[in-house]
Formats: structure tokens, C-alpha cells, sequence
């Protein structure tokens, strides 16, 4: 028990085009030494370059993009070379395909690395993109979960179907990412995604799935915090986003009735595609 108070997994979130009504996120995942590090969708080097010490970059052993999005991607070149004015000339660039810029290293699903005590483990979830990878982390010594999920997974909400359909979102939430962490951590596992989107989705779950206080008791205490609490990441486990987020609840009969399906006879995958559409129209 002395040890986990001793030492800890770091993750630094970064905010991104904030100032001009931007909500991204990048991060900086480091070992507890701060050793070793991993930077997560630097796109924008101008405001991420000013948050990280000399030591810290120093320490960047790979860049990271959840998928190719150009909001997630478009700093890799200049970090890099920024990385290498400093002597650090050895970085990778782990991306889900080589669309994003300077990918040299393309995981497969389920592939692992090891940054330090931290396992990683590259979660494909083709939808929002068909080069989105979820990247699980996992902190051997301290028991520290966490998952970075770009667009695919937000606090109380999903990302776009922009390149994919209902049902793959469907099968990369509640099944690929789900069975990939496993039960037993969905309750330890942090969720880390690529946007600050937390105040909207609660307000379309409120208005749209759970509309009365008490419906669910668990959006509630969110729908609190996201009130007072303009970053919100990083707060929620994954066992979270399954008592509040509709789209990982496809066949809680408030969210049937939200689209229209009182009777239960909707596939899952029409659930998911009528959920996005009235959160797209919202």
C-alpha cells in the first residue's frame, strides 16, 4: 500500500484552441519518475510547446494520435523537429494509419508497449474514423487505469459516425473497448477523450434521455460537477460512462423510449444511429 502512495502514473492534460472557442485536448502520459514519457495529439505546438518544461520534452519518447483528424495530428512534424533542436532525435510517431503526418509506427489491435512500469495497449475502434485506436494504459505497481479515447468516447456522449456506421460505433464501444480493458477494471479505468464535451452531452441527455432529476442518479452528480467544473477529463472511470452515457446504453428502456422505441424492438444499431442524429441535430 506504501508503494502506491509513493509513486504515481502522470497525466498532464494540455488544453488546445480553448482561447478562440476551441475544447481539444492533448496529453502528456509520463512513468512516475517523469522519465519516460508519451505525448498524446500534440496538434497545436504553439500552445502545447509553452506547457512542457525542458525535461518534460526531454522525456517524449513517442507522439501519439488517437487518428488522423487534423485538430489531433497536424503538430506532429513540428514537434518533432522542435524535439530534435534539444537532442532528442529518437521519437516515434504511433498513429492508426499513415494519414497522420510522420506515422512510422501503425499498431495493431491489441498490440502492447511498455513505457517504463506503464503497459499500453492499442484498442482499433474503426468508426469516427477507420483509423481510430483507443489507447489503454495500465500502471503494474500502482493499480493506476486509464484510457485515452480521442473522439470515439466522450464523458456522456460518442464521436461523429464520419467514417463509419451506427453499429460499428456500437460494437467499438460496448464491445472492442469494453472487452479489450475487461470487467474487472471498468470501475479503476480513467477516461481520457479528446474533447472538452462534457457540459453539452449532459445537457442533450438531459433533454432528450433522462429529462427529470432522479431518472439517473449518476447523471445527476454530473450534470453537478459539469456545472462547476469547465475540465472535466479525466474524472469519470469507464464504469461511469455505462451508468450515464446513453450510447453505452443501448437498451435502457428510457433511452428506447428517447427514440422512439417503447417496445424494445429496434435493433442496437438503429438505437445508436436515431441517438446520434438527435444529437447532431441538437
Amino acid at each position: 500500500m506504501l508503494l502506491r502512495h509513493i509513486r504515481k502514473m502522470h497525466v498532464k492534460p494540455i488544453k488546445m484552441r480553448w482561447a478562440t472557442g476551441g475544447d481539444n485536448y492533448c496529453y502528456l502520459l509520463s512513468t512516475h519518475d517523469k522519465q519516460q514519457s508519451w505525448i498524446i495529439d500534440p496538434a497545436e505546438t504553439l500552445e502545447v510547446l509553452p506547457k512542457l518544461g525542458l525535461e518534460e520534452m526531454k522525456s517524449i519518447k513517442a507522439i501519439v494520435n488517437t487518428h488522423h483528424h487534423y485538430d489531433h495530428s497536424e503538430g506532429n512534424l513540428n514537434l518533432l523537429k522542435e524535439l530534435k533542436t534539444i537532442g532528442n532525435e529518437s521519437v516515434k510517431v504511433i498513429a492508426g494509419s499513415k494519414v497522420s503526418p510522420g506515422a512510422s509506427e501503425l499498431p495493431k489491435h491489441g498490440q502492447k508497449y511498455m513505457l517504463g512500469d506503464i503497459e499500453v495497449i492499442c484498442i482499433r475502434t474503426p468508426c469516427h474514423t477507420m483509423d481510430s485506436i483507443c489507447y489503454y494504459v495500465r500502471d503494474s505497481q500502482t493499480n493506476e487505469h486509464g484510457v485515452f479515447t480521442g473522439d470515439t468516447l466522450f464523458t456522456a456522449g460518442c464521436g461523429r459516425f464520419f467514417e463509419g456506421t451506427p453499429e460499428q460505433m456500437d460494437v467499438a464501444l460496448n464491445n472492442i473497448l469494453l472487452k479489450s480493458v475487461g470487467e474487472p477494471n471498468w470501475g479503476l479505468t480513467k477516461v481520457y477523450p479528446g474533447h472538452e464535451y462534457t457540459k453539452g452531452n449532459v445537457r442533450f441527455v438531459r433533454e432528450a434521455v433522462y429529462k427529470n432529476p432522479g431518472d439517473n442518479k449518476e447523471l445527476d452528480q454530473l450534470e453537478s460537477f459539469a456545472a462547476s467544473h469547465s475540465v472535466t477529463t479525466g474524472n469519470y472511470t469507464l464504469a461511469d460512462e455505462l451508468a450515464f452515457n446513453p450510447f453505452m446504453r443501448l437498451d435502457d428502456p428510457m433511452v428506447r423510449k428517447a427514440v422512439g422505441d417503447s417496445s424494445g424492438s429496434a435493433s442496437r444499431s438503429d438505437v445508436m444511429g436515431k441517438l446520434r442524429e438527435m444529437k447532431n441535430s441538437m
